[in-house]
């Protein structure tokens, strides 16, 4: 295992929940001009209403089963302990794989709300959308 490929995950807790956030606030058009200083800054102070939206949007269980489809697990042959690694690669493609959810996420959460109207096309072979007028007639 090449050591410069590999990243050694210390606490998944905090990575989860890192990368969760990074999604929440890279998602949001107002903290383009931040510089990477204020925007680590802004994460590490999320206010409790915008967790209870991350939640929604990327829940920790869904994030973390993400991770275990990319992490590998190494025992020491001393010492017996368990060690968790993901390639640098795999992490990108997570962050990637967690953006995508978190859009699912929020097209369900207008679909169910009745703002957004889904189907199937089946000659793109693919669901497509469109947003339901308040006064539209269904045919």
């Amino acid at each position: 295992m090449g050591q410069e490929e590999w990243l050694e995950i210390v606490n998944l807790d905090k990575l989860v929940d890192f990368s969760r956030k990074v999604i929440f606030y890279n998602f949001d058009e107002s903290n383009d001009d931040l510089n990477d200083q204020d925007f680590m800054d802004k994460i590490e102070k999320i206010e409790h209403t915008e967790c209870e939206e991350l939640e929604k949007l990327l829940p920790k269980d869904e994030v973390k089963a993400i991770f275990s489809d990319l992490t590998f697990k190494k025992k020491n042959k001393n010492t017996k302990k368990i060690s968790l690694f993901i390639k640098q690669s795999d992490y990108d493609e997570l962050l990637s794989q967690l953006n995508q959810r978190m859009v699912s996420n929020i097209v369900k959460g207008l679909v169910s709300k009745g703002v957004v109207e889904t189907a199937f096309d089946s000659e793109k072979n693919d669901f497509v959308f469109w947003i339901k007028k308040d006064n539209e007639e269904q045919t």
